[in-house]
């Protein structure tokens, strides 16, 4: 009996802490930098809602827009990733020479997808395709 008490224990304690790291917050709460981009970038798009996620010691935020746009935040409010899912991700977010690089090499092709990472930066182009750069811009790879 006391260890079928102790294992609900530690489940209903597991179960809160999860629940504790995801939490639905209002535009205000999300970082200035974060709110910046949004006004600049996705003006006429309503946020649909904002979930803030405790990653290790620091949160982050999911903000998800009405037109399906998702687009995730550091703790500060810098840009992680961004997914238009089938729209092109506006210009300007992408860098220039990333751009330059999709222009050349895939002209028929949109930028729906943009992820910033530790050491390289990640897109997803329209077909699927993503195309792998260092974070100073230079092609690395692709994967299809």
């Amino acid at each position: 009996m006391k260890k079928i008490l102790t294992l609900l224990a530690i489940i209903t304690l597991s179960m809160t802490a999860c629940a504790d790291r995801h939490q639905t917050v209002s535009y205000s709460n999300i970082p200035v930098q974060a709110q910046a981009f949004i006004e600049k970038y996705f003006k006429s798009t309503d946020v649909s809602y904002i979930e803030r996620e405790l990653d290790g010691v620091h949160y982050e935020y999911n903000v998800y827009l009405k037109n399906a746009t998702e687009i995730e935040f550091d703790h500060q409010g810098n840009l992680k990733s961004i997914d238009c899912r089938v729209t092109p991700i506006p210009a300007g977010i992408v860098p220039e020479m990333v751009m330059q690089y999709v222009t050349v090499h895939y002209p028929n092709h949109i930028v729906v997808e943009y992820a910033i990472g530790f050491r390289r930066i990640t897109i997803e182009l329209g077909s699927g395709i993503e195309l792998f750069f260092d974070l100073e811009g230079n092609f690395l790879g692709m994967d299809d």
